[in-house]
C-alpha cells in the first residue's frame, strides 16, 4: 500500500511539473501593442494602434491572434467612429485573425536570452476576405514564463485585397481629403507568457 502511495506521488509530481512545458502560451494584452500607419495628402504619416488583443501559441506550435477592430485608437474620436463604420465595418466584421503555424520545437529549444529571427508565413482574415501574409518577426525568450514576438520590419496590408478600398473612399469624402494610401504598413511588439 505504502510502495503504490509513493507511486502515485511520485506521477502526480511528474505531471505536475511536466505541465508548463506542454502548456501553450497566451498573449498579454497589457503589455502588447498592434500598430499601423496611414499616410493622407501624399505625404503625412499618421500611427494609430488597436487596444484589444487576444492570441496563443499551443504546444504544437499553432499560433492564433484576434485583434478586435472595435478597439481602433487614432487618437481622433471622430476618425475611430468613421474607420469602424466605413472602413472595418465592425457591426459585419467585428475582428480580424491571424493563424500561423511554428517548428513546434522552436520555443522548446529557445534559452533565456536567445533570439530568433524567423520569417512567419500565415492567413490574415480581415473583412470577410482570408490572404496569406508573409511576416519577419524577431523572437526572444526574455524569461522562462515570457516571450516577446515583434516585426523586424512593417508588413503591408492591401486596402484592394481586403474590399476595404470604398471605405477608404468614404473616409477621404467625409475629411475632405486628395488622398488617402492604400497601402497600410503594419507592425506589433507583443508579449506571450507561459
Amino acid at each position: 500500500m505504502r510502495k503504490s502511495t509513493v507511486t502515485l506521488l511520485t506521477i502526480f509530481s511528474l505531471a505536475i511539473t511536466s505541465l508548463p512545458s506542454l502548456a501553450g502560451w497566451q498573449l498579454d494584452n497589457k503589455n502588447s501593442r498592434l500598430n499601423f500607419v496611414s499616410v493622407k495628402k501624399g505625404t503625412v504619416a499618421e500611427n494609430h494602434h488597436f487596444s484589444a488583443l487576444e492570441g496563443s501559441i499551443n504546444k504544437s506550435g499553432k499560433v492564433s491572434i484576434k485583434v478586435d477592430l472595435t478597439s481602433v485608437d487614432t487618437n481622433i474620436v471622430i476618425r475611430d467612429e468613421r474607420m469602424k463604420k466605413f472602413v472595418f465595418e465592425t457591426e459585419k466584421f467585428t475582428s480580424a485573425m491571424f493563424d500561423a503555424q511554428l517548428d513546434k520545437d522552436l520555443l522548446s529549444t529557445l534559452n533565456i536570452g536567445d533570439s530568433y529571427v524567423k520569417t512567419v508565413t500565415g492567413n490574415l482574415s480581415f473583412h470577410g476576405q482570408t490572404q496569406v501574409v508573409a511576416i519577419e518577426v524577431n523572437v526572444t525568450k526574455t524569461n522562462g514564463k515570457t516571450l516577446l514576438v515583434n516585426t523586424t520590419k512593417p508588413f503591408f496590408i492591401k486596402a484592394d485585397a481586403y474590399g476595404v478600398v470604398a471605405g477608404i473612399n468614404k473616409l477621404k469624402e467625409l475629411a475632405a481629403l486628395p488622398s488617402i494610401d492604400y497601402v497600410v504598413p503594419v507592425s506589433f511588439s507583443v508579449i506571450f507568457t507561459h
